[in-house]
């Protein structure tokens, strides 16, 4: 069995739901990324009123996350479009989506917090911009395609493939004929 090519069910897996799960979720994480890369102080304005963390103790917090969230999503939404290191970029991205939404009903259920989601920088794609469950929904609904390539991978058309086959991995779910 070892060596024999993936069969027709694992190809249409690959090029009906890996490849557009993949391409989707990496390109809507950069894109996110992409518009908050430009307006680091818009963003960090944009944590500060979540309230999570004290500004004034711990603004040094507020600002690191303002300069390294947008490159964490834009490195893992890249290399997930690619398909380099797919169940990798799919945990980090899956490890952010449950981070945005715990702080989003962090806000949701204190009543005295008035803030808006920057989750597309000064874009509103979805939802609008005050903080509700729109964003809570849209977020979880994001958890199902990332906990799919988490668990799957990216495929057979991921450049993962490609560096395996160099590197001489025989793993059984991409060499053993599934149909």
């Amino acid at each position: 069995m070892s060596g024999t090519k993936p069969g027709a069910k694992l190809w249409a897996e690959s090029i009906l739901l890996q490849l557009p799960l993949r391409v989707g979720l990496g390109g809507v994480f950069a894109f996110a990324a992409y518009n908050k890369i430009g307006s680091t102080q818009s963003f960090a304005n944009a944590i500060k009123g979540f309230r999570i963390v004290d500004a004034d103790k711990y603004g040094h917090l507020i600002v690191t996350a303002a300069y390294t969230m947008p490159w964490i999503e834009m490195i893992a939404g890249v290399l997930l479009v690619l398909g380099l290191w797919s169940r990798a970029s799919a945990v980090a991205i899956q490890i952010m989506l449950v981070a945005f939404i715990v702080a989003l009903i962090h806000v949701i259920l204190d009543e005295s917090i008035s803030a808006d989601c920057s989750c597309f920088g000064d874009m509103n794609l979805v939802c609008e911009s005050s903080v509700g469950w729109c964003q809570v929904i849209r977020n979880s609904i994001l958890l199902v395609p990332c906990s799919y390539l988490v668990w799957h991978q990216g495929g057979l058309l991921a450049l993962d493939r490609v560096f395996r086959d160099k590197s001489g991995d025989n793993d059984p779910r991409w060499t053993v004929d599934r149909e």
